[in-house]
């Protein structure tokens, strides 16, 4: 037994070198990234953490706005018809406070002021590069967290295939450590619920229910925990209750419920429908995903936990028009889907292409203005052929790529007990 242990050691530590080259080229990649790109939405999360970490504001932070004079430069900016502009869950916010409270006294303090109440004059800072660095770098940390997972998921075979795909996937990158976005914390979780259900389903969804304490939608996936009926049942109902606990702080804030509790992103996934009546209609996503559920509780074996996972997130992607970081969601089961199932490696660089498309269809704050480039590809597209025209092509070729991803994730009638 000694031996056999010290085998498979060496295998991994052997399997581990042969990545080494790849994790500091990705790594390289990385670093480059966070100090040379810039988006407005660093400001959001950066100021309910300064709030957090600095002001003590733990439960407070999100009428923190509200409190202030109507005069204020920061309700001028950050308040708009009642609206404000802390709109998630309090992990999202809380996690960057704790960022804020460790790495504050190294950031420049006339920068950070700058980025939060003069934008213009924040990008032409001169140490605007070093405040980057300093915001964006702890994203690494569920990066790195999301590699090991995805290793400890995958079979050793299909190990270095998946540590290529997550180091060198395009989605992370762009969401993560160009635009500034902390959808990749969001990944991490999904992944550990993964990991945590082999084991008890009651602690995959607890990991759902911490998910969605940065953005609802991993709620959608405690039916999708394997059990019988009733365990799923209580499997989405541990969720649930879960997240209550983490919301319940917060429920007492006007604020949070109306900006963030109800948030009106939620309405996207209500455009693609049928109606079926003047003022009733079927929506295509809650039908795909009905669907998913129907599937999963009938016949289980038929895709792993993660390609469950993958399907239910398919109508999301294929029939909302869903923000470019949103697919970070995405990124891990596609790593694990294609590392494992060779087949669904070309439906998964033509939905990866597709992404990148759609990504540069989006205002050019979300492509070519992260680098400081003034370039509209829309605009640019619309001189020679209707630019709505041809991303609606490029999002069927979305959804049809999809479908062929799901087939070819089946697991084989052989491997199912």
């Amino acid at each position: 037994m000694i031996s056999v242990n010290l085998i498979n050691l060496f295998k991994n530590l052997l399997m581990f070198k042969k990545i080494t080259f790849y994790l500091i080229i990705g790594l390289v990649l990385r670093l480059v990234l966070i100090s040379s790109t810039v988006h407005p939405d660093l400001r959001g999360f950066n100021l309910a953490a300064y709030f957090i970490a600095q002001k003590g504001e733990i439960l407070t932070f999100y009428d923190h706005l509200r409190l202030l004079s109507p005069s204020d430069r920061l309700v001028e900016i950050y308040l708009h018809d009642g609206q404000g502009i802390f709109i998630y869950p309090p992990l999202a916010y809380l996690t960057h406070g704790l960022f804020n409270l460790v790495f504050y006294p190294l950031y420049p303090h006339d920068t950070f002021y700058n980025m939060i109440n003069y934008w213009d004059r924040f990008l032409q800072d001169p140490r605007l590069t070093q405040l980057l660095f300093l915001l964006k770098l702890p994203y690494l940390i569920p990066d790195i967290i999301c590699l090991v997972l995805i290793r400890k998921i995958l079979s050793q075979k299909d190990r270095f295939l998946g540590s290529l795909f997550w180091i060198f996937n395009p989605v992370t990158i762009y969401s993560a450590y160009m635009v500034g976005q902390f959808d990749i914390f969001i990944a991490m979780f999904i992944l550990l619920a993964i990991v945590l259900s082999k084991k008890s389903a009651y602690l995959g969804a607890i990991a759902l229910a911490v998910a969605a304490g940065y953005k609802p939608f991993p709620l959608l996936f405690l039916p999708l925990l394997p059990g019988s009926f009733p365990k799923r049942i209580l499997n989405t109902l541990v969720g649930f209750v879960s997240f209550l606990l983490i919301i319940s702080p917060y429920l007492p804030s006007k604020s949070f419920r109306t900006d963030a509790l109800l948030a009106s992103q939620s309405d996207k996934l209500s455009y693609a429908k049928i109606m079926v009546s003047g003022s009733q209609y079927l929506s295509w996503f809650f039908v795909g995903l009905f669907v998913v559920y129907w599937f999963s509780l009938l016949r289980p074996k038929i895709l792993s936990q993660y390609g469950w996972f993958a399907a239910a997130l398919l109508p999301f992607y294929v029939f909302s028009h869903f923000h470019p970081q949103w697919f970070t969601w995405f990124a891990p089961l596609l790593t694990l889907c294609a590392a494992s199932y060779r087949k669904s490696i070309f439906p998964a660089m033509g939905m990866l292409i597709c992404f990148v498309i759609i990504v540069f269809s989006f205002e050019p704050s979300l492509n070519f203005g992260l680098f400081g480039i003034d370039f509209n590809f829309s605009l640019w597209l619309n001189s020679s052929f209707p630019s709505d025209q041809f991303v609606s092509i490029i999002r069927s070729l979305l959804a049809a790529s999809g479908i062929v991803f799901l087939v070819n994730i089946k697991e084989p009638a052989s491997s199912r007990k």
